[in-house]
């Protein structure tokens, strides 16, 4: 999936961006990242992954 961001993934960033159209950039990332967690979605740092992968 190199290169492609799922639908699900762009439509919960769109609609943060789009709830608030007044805030901030750090604002709006910060709701992103909660609606993604919220949502399911795991989120971490390359090296975390990296990491993680060779330890399996």
């Amino acid at each position: 999936m190199t290169g492609h961001t799922p639908d699900a993934v762009a439509a919960i960033i769109a609609a943060a961006i789009r709830d608030r159209p007044t805030s901030n950039p750090e604002a709006v990332a910060t709701a992103a990242v909660r609606e993604l967690r919220d949502a399911g979605w795991y989120i971490a740092a390359p090296d975390t992954i990296r990491a993680a992968l060779r330890a399996a």
